[in-house]
Formats: structure tokens, sequence, C-alpha cells
């Protein structure tokens, strides 16, 4: 119908003018196929909205020299934000990517609105931004746990959220804007897609360890979710002591090899030591190089665990990459080069093993990437303001 085609059209145009800029009418028109006066129709909406700027002249080609148009990320806004236990960290980027405003806050149980907090931390970026409410295009938000396509989270075991979540319908309802809900894993190896260890790999498996254990994974560099967005669980996989569990309880592999359960060893074996300042692979491998038996024997059978995981993934996805990312960096080189080892008598083709590199910063590049995805499939609000 009409409406649709004149969305499609103003879509097509903005791609051109974002891809493409700086670029006159005139070559608007060849690319995309529209009429001249079609596309001055569409600039001139796309002007008014501030969504594209004039900038400058270009190349005469015989008469007057073209005024050429330039994309302008200034005019919208995205949010994003990550989850973990009870901290949660954002930010407000434009629609380059450039992140504008970030900040970190605690996330506080609340057992009849477990999204209210989030709605709360992210209207107090848009606040701290300056920005007007008005101009926000999408929201991204990545939870550790599965994001179900409908926008609801379960099974998000650090946040104490087992029942199904509808973060998705509450953020809509604070901010009226579409919302994409993602695992934060997921967000983690699109962020190290994007930017990262992974740039340039189109299958790729990220393998996470912290207080829990997942993964992200991309096949032709989109995210596969699996039938019931399950996809990289791999916490659940049946590796180490089986015991009973509850549906409630962690998986099996991170109820014993997770940052958590391995904090939890360092405790029982030390409980007179100092902390472990949050990084208890560190310790544990400090404690290992320094040639104490018992954590020796630890940190090899975590490191063990950690690349029967990776050889799991490796059987049934091929990746070309698998990278080992949050507190599994702190098994260092020569624990790396175990893992590689044991994966290489493993399985017949290994994949090549390496450690992510943008830290805490992965998930949060991933989740802008995906709200500037989802505002761009959204024509970045342009049909609300018409």
């Amino acid at each position: 119908n009409a409406r649709l085609m004149k969305q499609l059209n103003r879509q097509a145009v903005l791609s051109a003018i974002r891809d493409r800029g700086p670029i006159s009418r005139v070559e608007l028109a060849a690319l995309t196929g529209l009429s001249q006066p079609a596309v001055t129709a569409i600039v001139r909406d796309l002007l008014d909205l501030g969504l594209v700027e004039e900038k400058g002249l270009g190349q005469s080609s015989g008469g007057r020299p073209p005024i050429m148009l330039l994309f302008n990320p200034a005019a919208r806004f995205v949010l994003a934000a990550c989850l973990e236990g009870e901290r949660l960290w954002g930010g407000l980027a434009d629609l380059s990517g450039a992140l504008q405003v970030e900040a970190e806050g605690v996330l506080p149980p609340d057992p009849h609105d477990p999204a209210r907090s989030v709605c709360d931390f992210l209207q107090g970026l848009i606040d701290r931004s300056g920005v007007e409410a008005s101009r926000l295009a999408a929201v991204a938000v990545g939870v550790p746990g599965i994001a179900h396509t409908e926008g609801t989270v379960s099974h998000a075991p650090s946040l104490g959220w087992w029942q199904e979540v509808p973060l998705r319908d509450r953020l809509r309802q604070c901010f009226g804007v579409p919302v994409v809900v993602e695992n934060d894993v997921n967000l983690m190896a699109l962020g190290e897609y994007f930017q990262g260890a992974g740039v340039g790999v189109a299958n790729l498996a990220l393998m996470h360890v912290s207080e829990g254990i997942g993964a992200g994974i991309l096949i032709d560099g989109n995210l596969f979710r699996g039938a019931r967005n399950a996809a990289g669980e791999v916490g659940y996989l049946p590796l180490g002591p089986l015991s009973p569990r509850r549906p409630q309880d962690f998986g099996l592999f991170e109820l014993h090899y997770s940052s958590r359960a391995i904090r939890q060893q360092l405790q029982a074996a030390l409980p007179e030591a100092p902390g472990d300042d949050g990084r208890p692979v560190r310790r544990l491998r400090e404690l290992a190089e320094a040639g104490l038996p018992w954590a020796r024997s630890l940190f090899g059978d975590a490191l063990r665990h950690w690349a029967h995981a990776v050889a799991s993934i490796t059987c049934i996805l091929n990746p070309e990459l698998v990278l080992l990312a949050g507190d599994a960096v702190d098994c260092g080189r020569e624990g790396l080069s175990e893992v590689n080892r044991i994966v290489a008598d493993l399985v017949p083709d290994p994949p090549e093993i390496r450690f992510a590199v943008l830290g805490s910063r992965a998930a949060l590049t991933g989740a802008v990437a995906m709200a500037l995805s989802l505002a761009d499939e959204n024509a970045y609000g342009i049909e609300a303001d018409q």
C-alpha cells in the first residue's frame, strides 16, 4: 500500500545517505531508483526531522554545484544496558554508536516488579544526558538468563528470576519505543564480532565464565538462539561430578567450574586468607604457580573441564574461532595453551581458541549494536513522528 511504499522509500534514501554520504540528491535518485521529485520530497522530510543535514557543495557537472547531504547521528539516540547479579550498567549512544553517557547502578531485588529498577536506571541515563526523551529510538537490554522471543526472561539465577519476567513489555510501557531483550553472553559475542577479537569471523562461539557459564554463538554472522532461545546454555552441560539438582539450581557444569564455584573452593581451602578481590580464577592460578599441590590440582581440573565444554561446542557447531571471556581470561597464557592442547587431543579439527579482548564492555558494545539495528529496522522512529 501507499503508506508502506512511502516508508520503504524513505528508509532506502536514509540508508543511502548514512552509508554513502556526503551524497547529492541526483546521486540518491540514481542509487535508489526513485524519481528526482520523490527523492527531493523525502530529503525535505528527513531534513525537517533532523536525521539529515546539508553540508557543503559537491563537484559541478556543468551547472550549479549540488548540495551534499550527510546523516546526522545526533538526531536520535538509543539506550543499552546489561544486568548481572545486583549490578547493572549501561549507556546512551547516538546513531553512530558513540556512547554519550555511561553509568553503573545497583539492581535491588523486587519480587513484585523486578523490571522497575531497570526502567529507573535507563530513565536516569536520559536525565543525565539532558537530551529530549522524544528522541529515543530503541532500547536493548542484556540479561544473564534465557531471553525468550516474546521478550520475557527466565532461568536467570544470578538475578533470582526463575519464573518468566515480562521485561520487554515493562520497558515498552516505560519508554514507548521498540525494545529488544537478549541473553548477555549473546551480546558479548556480538560485541567481540563487531569491535573485538572476533572481527571478520562469521562463525564463532564465545564461552563466558563468571557467576555462571554461558556461550554466545554466531553462525554466518548471525546470532544462533535455538528453537526455544536457549542455545548456548552450556552451564547445563553434564560436566563434573553428578549430583541431584532442582529446577532452580545452577547447571551441573557451572555448579562446579564457574567463578562462583572456584571462589567457594578457595574459601574452603583458605578460610583465613584475604578475599579474592573479585578475581578467583586469577587467585587460583597464582596459588597453582606458587606450587601448592591442591591449587595445581584444582586449577588443572577447571582448565580440563573448560576444554571439554569447548570440545563439545566444537563437535556440534564446528566454529572457526572460540573465545574465552569473563574470568576465564585470568587463567593466563599457559592456561589458554593447556585448553588448546586438550581440545586438540579431543577433536579432529580444532578451532582457534583465544581470549576475548573487550572485557566487561563486550556486552554493552553488543547491546548498542543491537539497539541500533532495531532502530534502523524501525526507521529511527520516523513513523512515530508522522
